[in-house]
């Protein structure tokens, strides 16, 4: 027999899975450009899923930078992303996540500042607490520009060779369930499919859905296979991923990005990652060699991070191993 706190807690699971359910199955078929910060989700989950702030017992600070296609072209995309989340628990079986992320994104003409503000509610499904699942939402306010000065001086009525801005609100929601071997994710972002002048596709709704497992080896070393597959600008991409951690301080990661339906800027690629942990600190950097021809004009993509945890160095949210 259940006990009041018990049946409170039960209901209140039930309630908010229906509601994050019915938000995430009942949005209609639509199509969506490449989100910016989906490049750096590996280093920073939550960047696509907002329930999973908070899955941790510490509070992190993390510096993100992406450089694309270097070499190949001038005004390549180029992407930074500063976050701070943080985890307030009340008991064992419940906890609340707070996260704040600011996001630059520059592709030429076109650059875009995001802010970012998430929740996550975290409750465990058994008497453990070893098995929890997870329910975000995350505000967003962006101002997109367009800056026309430095075109070229041509005889065309559509240029004006000044600067145009926008100010949009977005909303992004997600289920994360989790436990030290597993985790599994389902997120829908940008759910106002707010209109832009700027740029026709911004702003329509992306699905992704995200899981992995944690495979022991040894005492000192752990393999984590994952899967994401996201649905983006009428197109399918998968990322397949495999981590190695040895002794919970190094990791590298490889990664195989494949686009189901040819989309341009947006090849297949294979995904290099090392990283690790000192101290308080986590560093990464990430390779990405695009797997087309247009790799032989550049020198690749290149991400690089720089963390600080307020905790001691273990992280039980197996999405960050």
């Amino acid at each position: 027999m259940q006990s009041p706190s018990q049946k409170a807690i039960s209901g209140t699971t039930r309630a908010l899975v229906t509601a994050v359910l019915c938000l995430l199955l009942s949005l209609p078929q639509s199509y969506c450009q490449e989100l910016p910060a989906y490049q750096l989700y590996l280093l920073q989950p939550s960047l696509i899923n907002p329930a999973i702030i908070g899955c941790t017992d510490c509070s992190e600070i993390k510096l993100l930078d992406r450089h694309q296609w270097i070499g190949a072209f001038k005004g390549a995309p180029k992407t930074q992303v500063l976050s701070a989340e943080t985890s307030i628990s009340s008991n064992d079986f419940r906890s609340h996540g707070l996260g704040l992320q600011v996001v630059n994104d520059a592709n030429g003409a076109y650059k875009q500042l995001a802010a970012n503000f998430g929740y996550a509610f975290h409750i465990a499904l058994n008497r453990t607490g070893s098995l929890k699942l997870g329910f975000g939402l995350m505000a967003t306010v962006y101002q997109s520009t367009y800056d026309e000065r430095d075109f070229s001086r041509i005889n065309d009525p559509i240029v004006t060779w000044g600067v145009e801005r926008e100010i949009k609100p977005d909303v992004s929601t997600g289920v994360y369930l989790y436990s030290d071997q597993f985790f599994v994710g389902l997120s829908a972002v940008q759910l106002f499919s707010s209109n832009s002048y700027l740029n026709a596709y911004r702003g329509e709704r992306g699905y992704f859905a995200y899981g992995g497992y944690n495979l022991p080896v040894s005492t000192p070393l752990s393999i984590q296979p994952g899967l994401t597959v996201k649905y983006l600008t009428n197109q399918l991409q998968s990322d397949l991923n495999a981590r190695v951690t040895y002794r919970e301080f190094y990791w590298i990661m490889l990664s195989y990005r494949h686009v189901w339906r040819d989309f341009p800027g947006q090849p297949n690629s294979l995904l290099i990652y090392a990283g690790l942990y000192y101290k308080n600190f986590s560093f990464a950097y990430g390779y990405d060699l695009g797997l087309t021809s247009m790799q032989k004009y550049g020198y690749g993509s290149h991400e690089f991070m720089v963390g600080y945890r307020f905790c001691t160095f273990r992280n039980p949210c197996p999405a960050y191993r």
